[in-house]
């Protein structure tokens, strides 16, 4: 994979955000480039999902700015879409009582070109068999696995620039697990979609991504080559249950 560390495709700047009376991220920095696989991995309550609810604009932060393709994005959750970011959230979050194709439809609510939409779907059923065969299927019937498969599908339908992955690996198998992180790499490789992937199995993240960061309880504490943090004494006795 060719990557161009210098046209970064988003940008966090010292973001702080606070709900609750609880100051949930405090002074969050971080960049990803364009090709890139960036994780993010941390324990429970760090504030990895609500960093990327508030880049996707479903928080507001009280300090900071982000910037995707340089500029900045504005706090409205109905214009991150527009701007080429997907957010696949946590627990898979489809619509359980529309058919595959219904769900899929709805990622692709912006696109008016009929053709384009088919096209769209048709990578997608590319991407994931079973998604064609279940095609009618209410998705609420489909396994978690199979949910997972459409919550990215659905994701894939508005052609995004950056895709937003919140722990995708939660309440599946082993072996769909690891599928699922190929597929992501084969996302990433074929249609050219930046990653940007919040995840608690950190050998699976760090094996998968080009970097990664670290988030503490509201800060970023590491950061790094992937492959490297793999062999951080740290990260694997923190993160990995390694001694």
């Amino acid at each position: 994979m060719s990557i161009n560390p210098n046209t970064p495709i988003l940008v966090v700047k010292n973001l702080e955000v606070a709900y609750g009376g609880i100051r949930a991220l405090l002074g969050v920095s971080l960049t990803v480039n364009t090709g890139e696989i960036v994780t993010i991995i941390g324990s429970n309550g760090a504030g990895k999902s609500t960093l990327l609810r508030t880049i996707a604009g479903d928080k507001e932060y009280s300090g900071g700015d982000i910037l995707f393709e340089g500029k900045s994005l504005p706090q409205r959750v109905c214009q991150f879409v527009e701007h080429g970011i997907s957010l696949v959230p946590e627990g898979r979050r489809i619509f359980v009582n529309l058919t595959v194709r219904e769900n899929l439809l709805v990622g692709a609510y912006k696109e008016k070109k009929k053709a384009v939409i088919v096209q769209r779907m048709e990578e997608v059923f590319e991407l994931f068999p079973r998604l064609k065969e279940r095609y009618k299927q209410v998705g609420g019937t489909l396994s978690g696995g199979e949910q997972q498969m459409l919550a990215v599908g659905r994701a894939m339908m508005a052609a995004p620039k950056l895709m937003m992955l919140d722990e995708p690996s939660l309440g599946l198998a082993p072996i769909v697990i690891d599928e699922m992180f190929e597929k992501f790499k084969q996302i990433n490789r074929t249609h050219g979609t930046t990653l940007l992937i919040v995840e608690q199995n950190a050998q699976l993240a760090l094996e998968t991504a080009d970097r990664a960061y670290v988030l503490g309880v509201g800060r970023i504490v590491k950061e790094g080559i992937a492959e490297e943090m793999l062999d951080d004494p740290f990260i694997q006795e923190t993160y990995m249950g390694m001694h």
